[in-house]
């Protein structure tokens, strides 16, 4: 099961926060390789930090992702931390469809999960193997198949 590059571009803050519609993963790439808006990582990091605690989970998150100095001076992020939060975008997208619910899927997201070694999906998708990983997990769950 694949994700529509429209919903990634949508938890991402959509033509809003990226600044040009989001149709392909042609585009998808195109705003990646471009480097997308910090706003658009404030907004994927939205969805895993409570309003309450939001200020401080919400940033050590954040800080996973891309260095505090870094994310200051930029109004733009590189091309690496773009790929990054991209992922983590489309693997929460994924979730969402799987689990069809925001905060299951946050859940899912947040939380160490057994077939992971007990990492946290949101953790394990920092690089590209550990995306996979968690893709696969979430595959598996979808299609009822054992780890």
């Amino acid at each position: 099961m694949s994700v529509d590059a429209a919903a990634i571009a949508e938890i991402l803050g959509g033509p809003a926060v990226l600044g040009r519609p989001i149709k392909s993963l042609r585009d998808l790439d195109a705003a990646v390789r471009g480097g997308i808006p910090k706003l658009a990582l404030d907004r994927l990091i939205s969805f895993f930090a409570p309003p309450d605690r939001h200020r401080y989970l919400g940033a050590g998150l954040r800080n996973k992702i891309v260095p505090r100095a870094t994310y200051q001076r930029a109004e733009r992020l590189n091309p690496q931390v773009s790929e990054t939060t991209e992922r983590i975008a489309r693997l929460y997208a994924l979730a969402l469809s799987a689990f069809q619910d925001p905060d299951l899927a946050a859940r899912f997201m947040m939380r160490p999960h057994p077939e992971l070694d007990d990492r946290v999906p949101f953790d394990a998708a920092l690089t590209e193997i550990g995306g996979r990983e968690v893709e696969e997990v979430i595959e598996r769950g979808l299609h009822g198949l054992p780890a």
